[in-house]
């Protein structure tokens, strides 16, 4: 009986370590909830920036919203703003009278809006500016009424009505200054084709009149280079004693290869007779660029009677301020940098 009772009772020793090991687990426990809260409540700080930056975000797209309908709310009445204005402009058949300068002329406002933009005309009445005639009934330009005449004529039929052979450069050159104020690059391009301020380039000391040249194996060519820019406005050829048709072409070719065509300039063909005389001065449809560096054939397929030939030609020639050097090169047909066609270039210095 003593040793039942003995088994059974628990001892003190036991209940001690029990209450011992809970304590333990309770205190490792704490640290890592401790660690838990502090990730969470840097999660919250971490979210919370975010949330921030989002409404700060918001708010910058709001902003600027509000000033993108604000433009769009300026252009709407800029916009009806014009429309009200271009519903006073003169309807294109309407008759208007401009005083330039004192010279009063009668047009219509479609023959002033026939030039392209930035044709000043078309400018004028677009609508975008307001217009205000004289006592008179007339607009009033500050130019000289002289010229206005020619380019009135200019905007009635896109023409020049100048004679071909017309010398008085002093008035082309008048008018194209009036042609540059109201911006008619048309005609300011029909202008420079007549030959004003040309310098003449001869590199043919003497024509030979007594032989023969004649056109059966291709083109004649030479082919040159300029130390400033100019305008290439023509050139002259051989006369002959018969007829011959000459087609023209320049090109800029390969510094290190002349049969190598980079570009073609210019193309132009012409007959002549023996009226034209000795020397037949071609001219091109409108002037081509020269610019220091390039080189430059003159290539032209002369179909017709035999004609005079260049002799003695020189290898440079200064001219107006630009010197012409003429290279090595033999053409098909014989022409080269001492004899043979091209006794003149014709160039406009710039």
């Amino acid at each position: 009986m003593s040793s039942s009772t003995s088994a059974t009772a628990p001892s003190s020793s036991t209940k001690n370590t029990g209450a011992a090991g809970t304590i333990g687990a309770t205190s490792d426990a704490a640290p890592g909830m401790e660690q838990a809260l502090q990730k969470f409540k840097s999660g919250v700080g971490s979210f919370q920036g975010l949330i921030d930056d989002l409404v700060a975000s918001i708010e910058k797209e709001r902003e600027d919203l509000k000033k993108a309908r604000e433009a769009v709310e300026r252009d709407r009445k800029q916009f009806e703003e014009e429309c009200q204005r271009v519903q006073h402009v003169l309807s294109d058949s309407e008759q208007v009278t401009l005083n330039v300068g004192g010279f009063k002329f009668t047009t219509t406002v479609t023959t002033l809006r026939n030039a392209p933009s930035p044709s000043l005309f078309n400018a004028m009445f677009s609508g975008r500016h307001k217009l205000k005639p004289d006592d008179a009934g007339c607009i009033f330009i500050d130019r000289d009424g002289r010229h206005f005449a020619d380019i009135l004529n200019y905007l009635r039929d896109g023409q020049l009505n100048y004679p071909p052979d017309g010398e008085d450069f002093k008035y082309l050159l008048e008018l194209r200054a009036e042609a540059e104020y109201y911006n008619l690059c048309g005609l300011v391009a029909l202008i420079d084709r007549y030959p004003y301020n040309m310098t003449r380039v001869q590199r043919a000391a003497a024509l030979n009149v007594e032989d023969s040249w004649m056109y059966e194996d291709g083109q004649d060519e030479v082919v040159f280079t300029v130390d400033r820019q100019c305008q290439l406005l023509g050139v002259g050829m051989c006369g002959t004693e018969g007829g011959l048709t000459i087609e023209l072409d320049v090109y800029e070719v390969d510094p290190d290869d002349f049969s190598n065509e980079i570009c073609t300039l210019q193309t132009a063909a012409q007959s002549f007779t023996k009226a034209d005389g000795q020397l037949l001065k071609m001219f091109l449809p409108s002037p081509a660029m020269l610019h220091p560096g390039k080189y430059y054939m003159l290539s032209a397929l002369i179909k017709g009677t035999e004609s005079y030939c260049c002799e003695e030609c020189l290898e440079t020639v200064i001219a107006g301020g630009v010197k012409v050097q003429f290279h090595c090169w033999e053409s098909p047909n014989g022409t080269n940098e001492q004899r043979g066609q091209f006794p003149e270039l014709y160039v406009r210095v710039l």
